[in-house]
């Protein structure tokens, strides 16, 4: 499994925004970690518990900072929010249904990272460049 590296090519820069997205990275090494030492299934559960309750913390930052600086890309935002939250629900079906599988845990980490590094460069840089580009 390939872990995700934190660069500057990432960087929103929006500094909450930065370290929340540090954290979620973290959170889907850690998951590549458990599944190269054969532990995936295990760190699976703590994962998907910590994303469900971060991911919904993470997307309240965001788009309480997006309405207040009237970022005309918000409904988008939005609607890529939800569909990564319905994901997530999905996910966790499939875990309380099956349990802690491997393939699960890969799916965890290969989507989600996937999601995560798409929906960062394709949309949060754009609100990035959105503020520095309004005045002071």
């Amino acid at each position: 499994m390939n872990k995700i590296a934190w660069s500057k090519d990432l960087t929103v820069g929006v500094a909450e925004i930065d370290e929340q997205h540090r954290q979620w990275i973290q959170r889907l090494n850690d998951v590549a970690s458990a599944i190269a030492a054969h532990q995936g299934p295990v760190q699976l559960g703590q994962t998907l518990a910590f994303l469900v309750d971060y991911t919904q913390q993470h997307f309240a930052t965001e788009e309480k900072l997006m309405a207040a600086a009237k970022y005309p890309g918000l409904k988008t935002q939005l609607a890529q929010h939800q569909e990564l939250t319905e994901t997530l629900k999905d996910l966790v079906r499939d875990f309380d249904e099956e349990g802690a599988t491997t393939k699960l845990a890969e799916t965890v980490n290969t989507y989600l990272g996937n999601w995560l590094l798409t929906h960062i460069r394709e949309q949060d840089l754009q609100f990035g460049k959105f503020l520095k580009s309004k005045p002071a």
